[in-house]
């Protein structure tokens, strides 16, 4: 079984600020992320995104569909499936050097051996996704990855997550990329996000 890593943002207070708004010149379009991907012909050529932050260099903030030059050239060494747009980082009144873009990983993969992994599902789902006949899991307490998953970077569909490779971590941590976190989704993992409510 291949090893894979949930990638999450990792706030620090500084270049990675904690809770922040963005807005956006012009407006990003409406989608729901855990059920579809942006549509290209929705997305305009170029952004300009306005922080009211003192300092931003974090490569990658997933709540923000922000991610650095540096992410996106990690990315591409592995031929990641992503789209993205320039985008013009305005804090405190002026654009910042650093070059950012628009990002949404956009390969999607039910990637859960179903047969050996051990779950609930979901009888009372929280968010219509009509379109979708694939099962909602409540909980899952044993998640075993399917044979054959050789992706480096995609939106790992039964825990509404986006997991990476050894690979994908292996070059992030050599090209130094800033403010994002790894967990190996191991024997110990367990999807249960309901448990906080």
């Amino acid at each position: 079984m291949k090893d894979l890593y949930l990638i999450k943002y990792e706030p620090d207070g500084e270049g990675a600020p904690y809770f922040f708004d963005l807005d956006w010149v012009p407006d990003l379009p409406t989608f729901h992320y855990p059920s579809e991907n942006p549509a290209h012909g929705t997305l305009s050529a170029h952004y300009r995104a306005i922080a009211n932050i003192p300092k931003i260099c974090a490569d990658w903030l997933p709540d923000h569909f922000l991610a650095s030059k540096e992410f996106l050239e990690v990315c591409d060494s592995l031929e990641c499936s992503y789209i993205s747009r320039p985008v013009e980082v305005v804090i405190q009144g002026k654009a910042i050097q650093k070059k950012y873009f628009f990002f949404a990983v956009t390969e999607r993969l039910r990637a859960m051996d179903a047969e050996r992994s051990l779950f609930v599902l979901d009888s009372n789902v929280k968010v219509d996704v009509s379109n979708s006949s694939a099962p909602n899991y409540e909980r899952i307490e044993k998640l075993v990855i399917s044979e054959g998953i050789d992706s480096n970077l995609f939106y790992f569909e039964e825990i509404n997550e986006i997991v990476c490779s050894a690979r994908f971590l292996a070059e992030c941590i050599k090209k130094n990329i800033y403010g994002i976190e790894f967990k190996k989704i191991d024997q110990y993992y367990k999807y249960a996000p309901w448990d906080d409510f």
